[in-house]
């Protein structure tokens, strides 16, 4: 019993995150990319299409991916980073190793800061096989949807 209600409340919340991205969409921190393959983060595969990538508050270290069909989300904690250029697109950065990518940056138009994404435990194995072999991940930005 305990466990359902742990499960719930777990739900609940997330379910506030993810709607919260919505809000940020008129504060003009979110934006929509159409993402052309699968892709992992924060533990989770999450198929090709399109999604809305906005942080859980302005002041956030939280950042949250949802579907444009509201079924696929996840909420993912990120770390600061700085260039010394003002991007010019939004852009979400992947590290790919061979056919597996895993988001690792997220670039947001007209800015010089962006978030990084800690590895997961997936990418961490699969970085560690691959170095094995003396292959190294490739970057590949994909940019956001113009508006």
């Amino acid at each position: 019993m305990q466990i359902q209600t742990w499960k719930k409340l777990i739900m609940l919340s997330v379910l506030g995150v993810l709607t919260s991205v919505s809000a940020h969409a008129q504060a003009g921190k979110q934006f929509t990319v159409t993402i052309p393959f699968n892709f992992y983060v924060a533990g989770k595969t999450l198929p090709a299409g399109q999604y809305h990538v906005g942080r859980s508050t302005e002041d956030s270290v939280g950042l949250v991916l949802q579907g444009t069909d509201g079924r696929t989300g996840v909420f993912v904690l990120t770390r600061g980073i700085q260039t010394s250029e003002v991007q010019q697109q939004s852009k979400l950065v992947f590290r790919r190793y061979g056919d597996q990518y895993f988001l690792g940056e997220v670039w947001i138009s007209a800015m010089s800061n962006g978030r990084e994404l800690p590895n997961s435990r997936k990418e961490r194995l699969v970085k560690q096989e691959n170095s094995k072999l003396g292959a190294k991940p490739k970057k590949v930005a994909v940019v956001g949807d113009k508006p």
